[in-house]
């Protein structure tokens, strides 16, 4: 079977598509995103095909940059008509982001089905402008299909966020990967594949406090690299990227970051107890995400407004010296994680290539 992966941008869009193709190997999986987005660099160390198409945002932008993006995502559709025509898919699978805008609707004008994958809690712009138009919405969570139309929900089915298999890895051979001590206590911290400056920062502050037989493992996003560094010295170790974060989520104890939808799944597929700041600017998507940890007893919320080096010690430190909180909080997560979701993908892809219509 022919398969279009179509998102980008960010992580959250690009790991939920290459857990579905690591899902079916039998299919013959091609990826489209931009040029200029992080698909770009991520996708072909996969070794899956890819292909670029111009494609721009509107949300939160000026007027001219809105404009901007209109006239890509116009001549993006266009490319993408063309993109369609020598691939000849039988699906395409889109995770949503500005990336796959046009390609979704060329799948559309082509008559070719369209899968989306809604990751949040609640559904994203892209993906509730294409909703209408798409034969098979797969949400990650039971409370985004009840925010749906009532006239979609026939067509949607709760199937999880797909997550890359991680449980395989042992987790004294990833810390020795990543050049960390087996017996200490790991904080592995991110703010996505952007960085996050204040989170950084608030990171950085409080390197002189973590103790004895305990690690901070940062990493600041690839452009923020260079400015902190420099700060990395004794139990704080900064890298740009965790490329390996297979090795990193084995490795941890702990997890401080944003409440992207992937992030969310990967953390309960591995069990991992949280700190979860929402990204501000990220509409009430990541709020939803990080309230449904919180909720099951798995994380903790510090919302970007009371970030500061005070608060964020004062939220871990009990996780960092109680392991009765850390294991309780751990169980809470795998309770609610969905290791299955990926393969629960391909089948009701499969189900919409054979003209079957989706379970819910």
């Amino acid at each position: 079977m022919r398969v279009l992966l179509a998102g980008g941008g960010t992580g959250g869009h690009i790991y939920p598509l290459l857990a579905v193709a690591q899902a079916a190997p039998d299919w013959r999986c091609s990826y489209v995103g931009t040029a200029t987005g992080l698909e770009a660099r991520i996708v072909p160390r996969t070794g899956i095909p890819f292909h670029t198409v111009a494609a721009g945002g509107v949300r939160g932008k000026s007027p001219t940059q809105r404009l901007r993006g209109l006239w890509r995502t116009a001549h993006g559709s266009l490319g993408a008509w063309r993109l369609l025509g020598r691939l000849r898919p039988d699906v395409v699978v889109s995770s949503g982001g500005y990336a796959a805008f046009p390609v979704a609707l060329a799948a559309r004008w082509r008559r070719i089905p369209l899968v989306l994958i809604e990751p949040n809690a609640t559904p994203g712009l892209a993906n509730r402008i294409l909703m209408g138009r798409a034969d098979c919405i797969l949400v990650g969570y039971a409370a985004a299909r009840e925010k749906l139309p009532a006239a979609l929900q026939h067509r949607t089915a709760v199937t999880g966020v797909p997550v890359r298999t991680f449980g395989a890895r042992e987790r004294l051979a990833a810390r020795k990967a990543i050049g960390i001590e087996q017996d200490s206590v790991l904080v592995a911290v991110t703010g996505g594949s952007q960085g996050a400056r204040a989170l950084t920062s608030a990171v950085c502050s409080i390197g002189e406090r973590i103790g004895k037989g305990e690690e901070v493992l940062l990493a600041t996003g690839q452009r923020e690299y260079e400015r902190w560094s420099a700060r990395a010295e004794g139990r704080l170790h900064i890298v740009p990227y965790f490329w390996n974060m297979d090795d990193v989520l084995a490795a941890a104890d702990v997890f401080i970051g944003r409440a992207g939808a992937m992030t969310c799944a990967e953390l309960t597929v591995m069990g991992l107890p949280s700190v979860l700041v929402p990204l501000p600017n990220a509409a009430v998507h990541q709020i939803d995400n990080a309230r449904l940890l919180v909720d099951a007893g798995a994380a903790v919320l510090l919302e970007e407004d009371r970030l500061t080096p005070e608060t964020l010690w004062q939220t871990l430190e009990p996780l960092l010296r109680d392991p009765v909180l850390r294991a309780q909080m751990a169980d809470a997560s795998r309770a609610i994680g969905q290791p299955d979701a990926a393969a629960a993908v391909v089948r009701e892809v499969r189900h919409v290539v054979a003209g079957r219509s989706v379970t819910a």
